[in-house]
């Protein structure tokens, strides 16, 4: 008998929803460092904005990169959750996160608050790093039917509390999403749903769910230096951005 080939099904693959999530983060902290602590904080600072003829354009378009870039966090925050719904190894999982957040963290703070050590925030790694282990607690304290014990719910707030504490990037309410995406993982239709709601103090973040909702499943074409360069796109761009903001504009 002719064995017939396996239909993909159709949508976006894990790998173009993390392309489309590093563009759009990209986009954003152009606004950020550039734009914002580049050029926007010292007009300010000096107290020249209201005087600067392109104060007002810059200002617009900051608006405008920003706004593009609030899509990437939900998408990274869905596929971390994807991601360790497939990992063989969390604790090798957990252990990337946080050593990548330790390579970005000089450079996340001399591309947004140009100075090599600002402990007020913290990077998006330690968010990420942080939601990853409120999901292996979670997992630890889960019966086989999928019911987490009351240890499980409390070690995920100690997360979410952790990460307000340390000022991460996104501080509680992102560990909280990603929490939230963990619990629907079963349902996109609600996945999506509370996504979304969770995001809507950013007007344009939970547009991020209407491309997570045409998530087909699949990672996609990822070969193993794909997978790197996307963890190290991170630091990579933040150093470039860092130069940018502080030594050439």
């Amino acid at each position: 008998m002719e064995t017939l080939p396996v239909q993909k099904r159709q949508g976006l693959s894990g790998t173009t929803l993390k392309l489309m999530a590093c563009i759009t983060m990209l986009i954003d902290h152009i606004g950020a460092s550039c734009l914002e602590a580049g050029l926007l904080v010292p007009l300010i600072a000096s107290g020249t904005f209201s005087t600067d003829p392109a104060a007002a354009s810059l200002l617009q378009m900051d608006r405008v990169l920003r706004s593009i870039g609030r899509l990437a966090f939900p998408i990274f925050c869905f596929l971390l959750v994807e991601g360790f719904l497939h990992t063989h190894d969390v604790k090798r999982y957990v252990e990337r996160l946080f050593l990548f957040g330790l390579l970005s963290e000089v450079p996340f703070d001399m591309a947004f608050f140009r100075t090599p050590f600002h402990w007020g925030n913290q990077n998006v790694y330690w968010t990420l790093a942080l939601g990853v282990l409120a999901m292996a607690l979670m997992q630890k304290f889960q019966d086989a039917e999928g019911n987490i014990a009351w240890k499980g719910r409390l070690a995920a707030l100690g997360c979410v509390i952790l990460a307000q504490l340390l000022q991460t990037d996104y501080g509680a309410i992102g560990v909280a999403l990603i929490v939230a995406l963990y619990l629907t993982r079963n349902n996109r239709k609600y996945q999506c749903i509370i996504g979304a709601v969770m995001m809507l103090f950013e007007l344009t973040a939970p547009l991020a769910f209407v491309l997570i909702w045409f998530y087909n499943g699949q990672r996609g074409r990822c070969p193993q230096w794909v997978k790197w360069a996307f963890y190290g796109f991170y630091p990579v761009h933040l150093s470039i951005l860092a130069v940018v903001t502080n030594w050439v504009l």
